[in-house]
């Protein structure tokens, strides 16, 4: 209940109602989207298909010309919180 629209008001696709975001003492509430250190990967749909679960979850740390080393590590972090470290190679 809220999730979905909190992730949402954090990576500046919804504006929150009343309050700001703070996100690292940092006020985002008037902070673009493109921005802001909030990444959002959905379930269904907006995934690049020819591209794999990795390429996927690394994109936006890659946009943002992340080490590779770096982007491996947390890409790898990422896929193991979600339990989807088996897939990294698979399509979606």
């Amino acid at each position: 209940s809220g999730k979905t629209t909190l992730l949402r008001v954090m990576a500046g696709l919804a504006t929150p109602t009343e309050g700001s975001v703070i996100i690292d003492g940092i006020d985002m509430t008037h902070i673009p989207p493109y921005k802001r250190p909030v990444n959002i990967m959905f379930q269904n749909y907006a995934l690049f298909p020819h591209m794999t679960v990795f390429d996927n979850v690394a994109y936006g740390l890659k946009k943002e010309k992340m080490p590779k080393r770096e982007i491996k590590s947390k890409v790898a972090q990422m896929l193991e919180l979600v339990k989807l470290s088996e897939y990294n190679h698979r399509k979606p």
